[in-house]
């Protein structure tokens, strides 16, 4: 009785002790610069640094990560990310970084996600960086109706981008690999449920099981709580003077949630629309709802000031991970939602003239 007992406690000690191993060699340039590994969490947002090591004078690194079932985990030189890794026990993956690409060895999911992100910055090249030059240009001009045009312009690319990196995400390799859980974090539609719904049926089937299933069923879940026709999710947060704002007091107004920080430059650049609107519909019954994802309370401040927002505006100062932008799911900004005066929501991500448009709609001219 006593063997069968050792033998339980021995078995559970190796279940729990197993390990995978993530080597690197840098560009020299890296050599004795400090490496994180943060572990991703696609529910909350709420990514944790789990370890830190220094290159040697090669630029050589390595991770012993204890685990047991996979998990993805960034790896960031001096907090900048690098390359996303999904390490499952016993893995021993090594990674190659060159002038223009990362190789992997060891983990087939590894790969995966290094190529999806060289894909997604390619179509992200393809699409959007030509509007995202182009708005600052505008905003530099201040030529308002060249910065709504671009704004409206960017949103079309937007949907090009989204719709192209989906296709590319449904190719039997990659919708069947654990990696494809890392497209989640470029969910802001509901033009993506189908596909949602197509991710969670097959993780539920090949991985019932796995934490990072259980993350993409909340995800899902989440998201679809925000779907056109729902009810906005409540929630209280506090402005800059630190008073709590109550959505629940904006019942009876069309009320713009509008995500932002200061630092986000297609933020900043809808700042002048959001202005002029404002002001010509707040006294027929439109406000409008700031929520930054700053983490810096003096950057958030000056940017309030400096572009001329009189509406309440509030943040938990905690970037993606704070509660608000994670009951909204957002993981990407500009993001908004347009509620009617029963807290439905009836637009998302609405700006300039297509904004307007709808305002008028709702309430003339």
């Amino acid at each position: 009785m006593r063997f069968v007992f050792l033998l339980v406690v021995f078995c559970n000690h190796v279940a729990f002790s197993q390990s995978a191993t993530v080597k690197g060699l840098l560009p020299v340039r890296f050599s004795g610069k400090p490496v994180q590994l943060t572990l991703m969490n696609y529910e909350t947002r709420k990514d944790r640094k789990v370890q830190e090591v220094v290159t040697d004078a090669k630029g050589a690194f390595q991770f012993t990560i204890p685990l047991k079932e996979p998990l993805i985990y960034t790896i960031s030189v001096a907090d900048s990310g690098l390359v996303q890794v999904l390490a499952k026990p016993g893995d021993a993956i090594n990674l190659q970084f060159k002038k223009d690409e990362i190789l992997s060895s060891g983990s087939q999911d590894t790969q995966y996600l290094i190529d999806y992100e060289r894909n997604r910055k390619n179509v992200f090249n393809k699409y959007l960086k030509r509007t995202y030059d182009s708005s600052a240009v505008a905003v530099k001009s201040g030529d308002k109706a060249r910065i709504e045009y671009w704004n409206v312009e960017h949103e079309k690319a937007s949907e090009n981008y989204k719709a192209e990196l989906a296709t590319w995400v449904k190719q039997p390799f990659f919708i069947n690999s654990l990696a494809a859980v890392h497209h989640s974090m470029r969910w802001h539609s509901d033009n993506d449920i189908d596909l949602m719904d197509q991710m969670v049926a097959i993780f539920q089937k090949k991985y019932p099981n796995t934490e990072l299933t259980r993350q993409l069923v909340s995800k899902v879940t989440t998201t679809k709580r925000i779907a056109l026709g729902a009810i906005a999710p409540e929630f209280m947060s506090k402005d800059t003077a630190g008073h709590s704002v109550d959505l629940k007091n904006y019942r009876g107004k069309y009320t713009l949630i509008d995500f932002w920080a200061s630092w986000c430059g297609p933020c900043r650049q809808e700042s002048p629309t959001l202005v002029r609107l404002y002001s010509t519909y707040k006294d027929k019954g439109f406000s409008i709802l700031s929520v930054s994802i700053d983490t810096d309370k003096s950057r958030w401040e000056n940017a309030i000031k400096k572009d001329g927002y009189t509406w309440e505006n509030v943040s938990e100062r905690d970037g993606y991970s704070g509660s608000t932008a994670a009951l909204y799911t957002v993981t990407a900004i500009p993001n908004s939602f347009l509620l009617d005066k029963d807290g439905k929501i009836i637009a998302k991500n609405l700006r300039g003239k297509n904004l307007e448009a709808k305002l008028i709609e709702l309430m003339g001219k």
